[in-house]
C-alpha cells in the first residue's frame, strides 16, 4: 500500500471519473496486487513452515513466526492511532458545476491509505476491513470493493501508531484532499485515539491462477 496513483485529488480534472481512467486504475490495481499476492503467499509458507516446525515439538523460531503474522495481519493489533472518516459531499450543486465533485472516489480513498502507511500506520483497516499485502482497494461506481467486500460512504479509516496525525495531515496528496474537501465540502474527520483495535484478517492469501484449456 505504499504506491501512490498518478491522478491527484487535488485536481478537478482527475478527480472525474471516466471509463479511460477507471479501466487504467483497475490494470494498475491487478498488476500491483498479483505482485503482493506472490510476496504474501511466500510468507504464509513460511509461517506454516514454522507451525509445523513447532507442531513436531521441537523449538521453532517463534519470533519470527509472530513477527510474521503480525506482517501479514494475521493477528489484531491494538493502540494509540488515528480515525479518519471520508464521505460526500452535503451540497447539492457544486461550485464547478461537475456532480462527480461532490462524491468520494477511488483515489481519494487511495490517498489517505497512503498518507497514513507514510506516516508510520503499523496496521491499518477500512470499514472494519484489515488492509494486508494482498488488500485490493477498487472503485466500483460510488462504492469500493475491499477484500471482496462492497462499502459505501461514509469510509472509516483505522490506523495504529503513534505520532501519526501531524505527519499524516502534512502529507502532500492528503493536503490536496483536505483542500478539495474544503472546497466541495467533502466530509473528511481525523480524530486522534489513544486506544484502538484493528482486526485481524480474515480472508484468504493464496495466490489463484487462471490455465488456458
Amino acid at each position: 500500500m505504499t504506491a501512490h496513483l498518478n491522478p491527484l485529488p487535488g485536481q478537478v480534472s482527475v478527480r472525474a471519473p471516466e471509463r479511460e481512467r477507471l479501466a487504467s486504475l483497475i490494470r494498475t490495481e491487478q498488476g500491483r496486487s498479483s505482485e503482493l499476492r506472490v510476496a504474501a503467499d511466500g510468507l504464509r509458507r513460511q509461517v506454516a513452515g514454522f507451525q509445523k516446525t513447532r507442531g513436531q515439538g521441537t523449538t521453532g523460531p517463534s519470533a519470527e513466526l509472530a513477527t510474521m503474522r503480525q506482517r501479514m495481519g494475521l493477528v489484531a493489533a491494538e493502540g494509540p492511532g488515528l480515525v479518519v472518516t471520508l464521505d460526500d459531499s452535503s451540497q447539492r450543486q457544486p461550485p464547478s458545476g461537475n456532480l462527480n465533485d461532490l462524491v468520494i472516489h477511488s483515489q481519494d480513498v487511495q490517498a489517505v491509505a497512503n498518507g497514513l502507511w507514510a506516516a508510520g500506520a503499523e496496521a491499518l483497516a477500512v470499514n472494519g476491513q484489515r488492509v494486508v499485502p494482498t488488500s485490493a482497494i477498487l472503485c466500483v461506481g460510488n462504492t469500493l470493493l475491499i477484500n471482496g467486500t462492497v462499502h459505501s460512504p461514509p469510509f472509516r479509516f483505522t490506523a495504529i501508531g503513534a505520532g501519526l496525525h501531524d505527519a499524516f495531515t502534512g502529507d502532500a496528496l492528503v493536503a490536496r484532499f483536505a483542500d478539495d474537501a474544503d472546497r466541495f465540502k467533502l466530509g473528511f474527520k481525523v480524530e486522534d485515539k489513544e486506544r484502538l483495535t484493528v482486526p485481524a484478517y480474515t480472508g484468504t492469501s493464496k495466490v489463484r491462477f487462471a490455465r488456458a484449456g
